[in-house]
C-alpha cells in the first residue's frame, strides 16, 4: 500500500480541521481532536503547522483556494464585463455554491480578537476585491460601467453580499435567488451607474 504523501495528508488534515470548525466552532476546535480524527499524532500537527492559531489559519486559506480559482475562472471568461460581473458575484453570494458561509462567519467573529487571523481574512477579502474590480474596470474601458474607483466599488459590492449572508446563517432569513439577483442588479445599477436593463439581459 503505497504511503501518503506529506502534500496529501496535509491536506487532510486541512479538511478534518474545517470538519471540525464546521462541527464545534472556530473557538472549540482543539489540536488533539483534528489529530485523532486524522489518524495523527497531535505532536505532528503542532511540528507541522506551529500553533493552533496556524492550523486554523492555513485552514480558511485551504478552503478559499478552490473558490478563488473558480472565480478567476468566471472573470477571465468569455462575455460582456455585465454578464461576468453579476456571474462572480451570483459566485459569491450567499444562495451561490461559493463557500462555507458558516465558517467565514464564525472566523469573522474570532478575528475580532485575533490580529494574525484578522490579517489573513483581510488577504482573503483583498484576492475576492481585486478579482472582481478587474472586471468593473473592463466595464469602465467599454464604457458600460462608470466610477472613479473599481476597488471601492467592489468592496462595496461584496460587503453588501457579506451581510445578506449574515441575515442567512445567523438571522436564518433567506433570500431566494429571484430576489437576490433583482436585488444585485438594483445595487450594481447605482454602484457603477448603469442602466439596469444593460444588466437584466446578461
Amino acid at each position: 500500500m503505497r504511503r501518503k504523501t506529506a502534500t496529501a495528508r496535509r491536506a487532510e488534515v486541512l479538511e478534518e480541521t474545517l470538519t471540525q470548525i464546521r462541527a464545534l466552532g472556530m473557538a472549540a476546535v482543539r489540536v488533539a481532536d483534528v489529530a485523532e480524527a486524522s489518524g495523527v499524532s497531535p505532536a505532528l500537527i503542532i511540528y507541522h503547522f506551529g500553533t493552533k492559531e496556524n492550523l486554523l489559519s492555513e485552514a480558511l486559506v485551504h478552503a478559499s483556494a478552490q473558490d478563488l480559482s473558480t472565480l478567476d475562472s468566471i472573470v477571465g471568461a468569455p462575455g460582456s464585463p455585465a454578464f461576468r460581473l453579476l456571474a462572480a458575484l451570483d459566485w459569491y453570494s450567499p444562495t451561490g455554491p461559493a463557500r462555507g458561509w458558516t465558517i467565514w462567519i464564525d472566523a469573522w467573529s474570532v478575528a475580532v480578537r485575533d490580529r494574525a487571523l484578522a490579517k489573513v481574512l483581510a488577504d482573503l477579502q483583498r484576492r475576492w476585491i481585486v478579482a472582481i474590480a478587474a472586471v468593473i474596470d473592463d466595464g469602465v474601458a467599454a464604457g458600460l460601467f462608470h466610477t472613479a474607483d473599481s476597488s471601492a466599488a467592489a468592496a462595496r459590492l461584496t460587503s453588501f453580499l457579506d451581510g445578506l449572508a449574515v441575515r442567512a446563517v445567523v438571522h436564518k432569513t433567506r433570500t431566494s435567488r429571484r430576489d437576490l439577483r433583482s436585488w444585485l442588479i438594483r445595487q450594481v445599477s447605482w454602484e457603477l451607474s448603469v442602466d439596469p436593463d444593460e444588466l437584466s439581459g446578461s
